[in-house]
């Protein structure tokens, strides 16, 4: 995982939920009634929404990193919903279920997780075995060529274009989004829908500074990754911040970025 579990990361981390959550969660329209498979659920914030939003079904919680699994368990704890989400260690390549629950759920979600595996085709296998014939998944990712910022500014151009590098030389795969319906194909899915999510917003929006801190944060997350890749020396980076930042005070600063979501059914 590019960005590491840091204290900083998971703050990013949490605001990125909140940016993001409301609109995925109006884009599933649950019923109410579904058991739901979260893969990759991360600091759980999402599951437990997926969860209050189901008083007949039950969300299973799925996370690799010990970490992210601790501050997701400590984060529900804290709003005093320890039961609501069924919370388990595990990976996307061996999933944690019991016997019982192979080919049981409604719905795999699977959010921002594929970028990051060397075999997402695995995973997706793995997925399709949890839920029931008729069963639906959902994957949301990146395509990190459809981040756009204006006005232009070479200094995102130029970090921008390191960290997707950074991305192909960590084995992972910054341009996932667009290949999703692909591998949910190899996987053995049918009848796929595809669509956006927005994260972005202008200036004059109160949450823009929430979607500018968020990119410098990434940034700032892989400084080390990007400075090797890009042969960069810190001075370099730090004023290529600064230029990101500076266009972050301006009336008519925008930030676009479409995520990739696909749906496809067992």
């Amino acid at each position: 995982y590019i960005h590491g579990t840091h204290e900083e990361e998971q703050a990013r981390l949490l605001t990125l939920n909140s940016l993001l959550n409301q609109r995925c969660l109006n884009k599933i329209e649950l019923k109410g009634h579904e058991n739901v498979l979260d893969i990759g659920s991360g600091l759980g914030v999402f599951s437990r929404m997926l969860a209050r939003d189901l008083p007949a079904g039950r969300v299973v919680g799925v996370e690799k990193s010990a970490d992210q699994l601790n501050k997701c368990l400590k984060l529900a704890s804290e709003d005093r919903e320890n039961d609501l989400v069924d919370f388990r260690s595990g990976g996307a390549y061996d999933l944690p279920l019991l016997t019982e629950e192979w080919g049981h759920f409604d719905l795999v979600f699977i959010r921002f997780l594929l970028e990051h595996l060397a075999q997402p085709v695995k995973a997706l296998q793995q997925a399709k075995k949890a839920l029931k014939p008729g069963g639906r998944i959902i994957l949301v990712d990146d395509d990190h060529a459809n981040f756009r910022i204006a006005p232009a500014t070479s200094a995102f151009d130029r970090m921008w274009q390191i960290y997707c590098q950074v991305y192909d030389q960590m084995g992972n795969d910054p341009f996932v989004g667009r290949h999703l319906v692909s591998l949910l194909h190899q996987a053995g899915f049918r009848d796929f829908k595809i669509d956006f999510v927005l994260f972005g917003a202008a200036k004059s929006e109160a949450n823009f500074m929430h979607y500018a801190n968020n990119l410098m944060g990434i940034l700032k997350g892989a400084k080390a990754e990007i400075m090797k890749v890009g042969k960069m020396d810190e001075p370099a980076f730090e004023q290529d911040l600064d230029s990101i930042r500076s266009w972050s005070q301006k009336q008519d600063a925008t930030l676009w970025y479409p995520a990739n979501w696909a749906e496809g059914v067992c």
